[in-house]
């Protein structure tokens, strides 16, 4: 008898474990997005919560398309954190740079339209330098236009770490999530 009270404690316990498991990977609606060369990616990774799942973008295959395919099978996202090293009006994603020009070229950023189900997605970008000028926001409602996300920046900030980090620009203007370190 106490065997068989011992083998339904421990399934009991080990069905919940594995209840608790899942809901919380399928209610995670936060994703970040990090560029395999973005020079400050250890100390993202040191200042992440634990559980926030964590997507690495490289350089064998496009970056965008990378991207699409992850959300297509993580449809419980609808904030994606990218981290990706910028300037005052590129972003480097995928060993590739994107300015205006190459922004128009790029045909996967049409393809994440798909993923629009009646909310757009957000897409916060953590770089101080791309939103603090006309190039980097136009940069980024280039982008907006053709992926449908509303993406957020920081227009004033000095570190991405700091507590007072506020994305307060959008290209859709539409209220987004805090920094994914607060």
């Amino acid at each position: 008898m106490k065997n068989q009270v011992n083998w339904k404690s421990s399934s009991f316990f080990l069905m919940l474990t594995i209840l608790f498991i899942t809901r919380t990977m399928a209610q995670s609606n936060e994703v970040v997005v990090m560029d395999s060369n973005y020079f400050q990616k250890q100390q993202v990774l040191d200042h992440l919560a634990s559980g926030i799942p964590v997507f690495e973008v490289d350089t064998s295959k496009n970056p965008w398309e990378s991207i699409r395919q992850y959300l297509e099978r993580n449809r419980s996202a609808k904030a994606v954190h990218l981290f990706a090293n910028a300037g005052y009006n590129a972003l480097e994603l995928g060993g590739k740079t994107y300015d205006a020009g190459a922004v128009d070229q790029e045909f996967e950023l049409s393809m994440l339209e798909g993923l629009y189900q009646g909310t757009n997605l957000q897409l916060l970008i953590y770089d101080c330098n791309l939103g603090s000028n006309p190039d980097g926001l136009a940069l980024l409602k280039r982008i907006s236009d053709k992926a449908y996300f509303n993406i957020a920046v920081p227009t004033h900030c000095s570190s991405i770490f700091g507590t007072d980090l506020e994305f307060d620009h959008t290209t859709m203007n539409q209220p987004v999530n805090n920094s994914i370190f607060q």
